[in-house]
């Protein structure tokens, strides 16, 4: 698993505590005079294989750089020359590898230590010799992925894939893709391990490059520049519900006769509220955020408008590039539904206009928000209340809201208070 913030996801640092030996690149001075390698040699697939045992020092001779370094200077790939299958690793120093001038095609010979970290086999580099210059490895070509039953043979490996959507997508500007996919509980993703691009839900690649990394149990495609990723199509404009939205449905979306649940709050993203399907309940309650310029929208209004999706921090959000891009179209009471029961995860109800019974404060208020016996916070983004830890409240109303991984209710004024 490489050491550094740039992977998904999801929750994305896996940085660890590093130190050791210094990398040394002895083609800069010619002479390798007192830092020769030691032990046996053998191939990438060799490791990968498992017949060259891992904590053993051992020399890979004139393999292929096959990748740039690592956003952050962590780490690079190399592959076998002849390529294919358990053909890949990733070097790494606890240092860095700022130091080691090796680029994609050259060929070079480095001595160090194989390593299994979490299930990626990792090569922890002592020295590094270019020894001429090579071929990269031609891209295992594996159609759209849907054949693939084992990611791991692919691991380190340069890869290409064909006909991939964006299935969803995090304030990272990564995601996961489709049909390449090991299973729903593990999509396969596509990675920024080495730079940043522009990509959008719902929007197609006819192919795309890059070495398959391996990551929080998930195999992910990092292109390594722009020349990996094919030309970028946009997903066509698609009529959702808010509940489509929560479920799955992403990229540039329309939705009409919404209703708005909540007046409207600022920060440094723009302009924000609460909408939801008519009638309210389960999934159906979405963010809505106004890039530029200040919507004239209220509660009770129904709305229809066009924007994008994006996930940020666990929260999903329909971000709006104008006000100009909200229609109010009429008008309609909130339903707010009574959540029946405390639970372990209020994710279906994330952005729902909720009723929570006999609540119980369980803290002083710190930063305008208390602790309550339902597990969820009541914050004042609305309204500015007065609590303290063994206050009572019958009823507690407003949007149901997700930030620095706790649910909060927030309250919109003195009667969602009871």
């Amino acid at each position: 698993m490489i050491r550094s913030t740039f992977l998904l996801s999801l929750p994305l640092a896996l940085a660890c505590n590093l130190g050791g030996k210094p990398v040394t690149d002895d083609s800069t001075t010619g002479d390798d005079t007192g830092d020769s390698p030691s032990g046996s040699d053998a191939t990438i697939a060799d490791i990968r294989s498992g017949a060259a045992p891992l904590g053993a020092q051992v020399t890979i001779e004139h393999v292929i750089v096959t990748s740039p370094h690592t956003q952050g200077d962590e780490g690079f790939f190399v592959q076998d020359a002849g390529g294919g299958a358990n053909s890949g690793i990733y070097v790494w120093s606890y240092d860095g590898v700022g130091d080691i001038f090796a680029e994609p095609g050259d060929e070079v010979t480095i001595t160090g230590t194989p390593t299994d970290f979490y299930g990626w086999t990792e090569f922890a580099v002592e020295s590094v010799e270019i020894t001429g210059t090579g071929t990269i490895p031609a891209p295992v070509d594996l159609g759209d992925g849907s054949a693939v039953t084992d990611w791991d043979p692919y691991e380190s490996v340069l890869i290409t894939l064909s006909g991939q959507t964006v299935s969803s997508i995090n304030e990272y500007g990564t995601g996961t893709l489709s049909p390449a996919t090991t299973n729903p509980d593990a999509p396969f993703a596509l990675d920024n391990g080495f730079y940043d691009y522009d990509a959008t839900c719902g929007g197609t690649y006819p192919s795309i490059t890059g070495v398959v990394f391996f990551s929080y149990s998930a195999y992910s495609i990092n292109p390594r520049d722009a020349s990996d990723l094919s030309t970028h199509e946009l997903g066509a404009l698609v009529d959702a519900t808010c509940s489509d939205i929560q479920t799955g449905v992403c990229g540039a979306v329309s939705v009409s006769d919404v209703v708005v649940t909540s007046e409207t709050w600022s920060d440094d993203d723009g302009e924000h509220f609460f909408v939801q399907d008519e009638g309210g309940g389960e999934w159906t309650g979405l963010t809505v955020v106004v890039s530029s310029g200040t919507p004239d929208v209220h509660i009770g209004d129904t709305i229809s408008a066009t924007g994008t999706t994006t996930e940020v921090f666990g929260l999903t959000q329909l971000v709006l590039a104008s006000a100009d891009d909200i229609e109010v179209t009429g008008s309609s009471t909130p339903v707010s539904t009574v959540i029946a029961e405390i639970a372990t995860d209020y994710e279906s109800w994330e952005s729902c206009l909720v009723t929570l019974t006999d609540v119980d404060v369980t803290s002083d208020e710190s930063y305008g928000e208390v602790t309550t016996s339902w597990g969820v916070s009541v914050d004042d983004t609305f309204y500015a209340f007065d609590a303290a830890s063994g206050d009572h409240w019958d009823t507690v109303t407003g949007p149901m809201t997700y930030s620095y991984a706790i649910w909060k209710v927030e309250p919109r004024e003195a009667s969602d208070l009871h």
